[in-house]
Protein backbone atom coordinates (compact mmCIF):
# COMPACT_ATOMS: atom_id res chain seq x y z
CA UNK A 1 0.00 0.00 0.00
CA UNK A 2 1.23 3.39 -0.76
CA UNK A 3 1.23 5.93 1.78
CA UNK A 4 -1.12 8.18 -0.61
CA UNK A 5 -3.44 5.30 -0.61
CA UNK A 6 -6.62 5.83 1.43
CA UNK A 7 -6.47 4.29 4.43
CA UNK A 8 -2.75 4.21 4.70
CA UNK A 9 -1.79 4.12 8.36
CA UNK A 10 2.25 5.37 9.24
CA UNK A 11 4.75 4.36 11.61
CA UNK A 12 3.07 6.96 13.86
CA UNK A 13 -0.79 5.48 14.07
CA UNK A 14 -1.72 8.51 11.49
CA UNK A 15 -4.18 7.47 8.86
CA UNK A 16 -4.72 8.74 5.79
CA UNK A 17 -8.59 9.73 5.34
CA UNK A 18 -7.86 10.99 1.45
CA UNK A 19 -6.72 12.99 -0.99
CA UNK A 20 -8.35 16.93 -0.79
CA UNK A 21 -9.02 19.17 -3.52
CA UNK A 22 -6.58 21.70 -1.72
CA UNK A 23 -3.07 22.05 -3.24
CA UNK A 24 -0.26 21.57 -0.78
CA UNK A 25 2.77 23.19 0.49
CA UNK A 26 5.23 20.83 -0.82
CA UNK A 27 6.40 20.94 -4.81
CA UNK A 28 3.69 19.70 -7.04
CA UNK A 29 2.01 18.11 -3.56
CA UNK A 30 -1.76 17.94 -2.42
CA UNK A 31 -2.95 17.92 0.69
CA UNK A 32 -4.45 14.73 2.42
CA UNK A 33 -6.92 14.37 5.56
CA UNK A 34 -5.02 12.64 8.45
CA UNK A 35 -6.27 11.46 11.29
CA UNK A 36 -4.53 10.30 14.58
CA UNK A 37 -5.58 6.76 15.90
CA UNK A 38 -3.99 7.68 19.51
CA UNK A 39 -5.92 11.03 20.18
CA UNK A 40 -8.72 11.56 17.02
CA UNK A 41 -7.24 14.33 15.94
CA UNK A 42 -7.26 15.37 12.34
CA UNK A 43 -5.46 17.65 10.32
CA UNK A 44 -3.79 18.08 6.65
CA UNK A 45 -0.40 16.59 5.19
CA UNK A 46 1.28 17.27 1.82
CA UNK A 47 1.17 13.62 -0.03
CA UNK A 48 5.01 13.56 0.47
CA UNK A 49 4.91 14.13 4.53
CA UNK A 50 2.09 11.25 5.30
CA UNK A 51 4.59 8.14 5.74
CA UNK A 52 6.72 10.25 8.72
CA UNK A 53 4.09 12.72 10.28
CA UNK A 54 3.06 12.95 14.00
CA UNK A 55 -0.26 14.31 15.71
CA UNK A 56 0.31 17.80 15.99
CA UNK A 57 -1.80 17.05 18.90
CA UNK A 58 -0.38 14.21 21.03
CA UNK A 59 2.83 13.61 19.73
CA UNK A 60 4.41 17.03 18.92
CA UNK A 61 3.86 17.08 15.26
CA UNK A 62 4.05 19.62 12.99
CA UNK A 63 0.82 21.71 12.96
Amino acid sequence: MSSTDLGYVNRNQQRNNGKTNMPGTDNLQWFYDMECLHCGHKYYANGSDIFQRKCPKCQGGRP
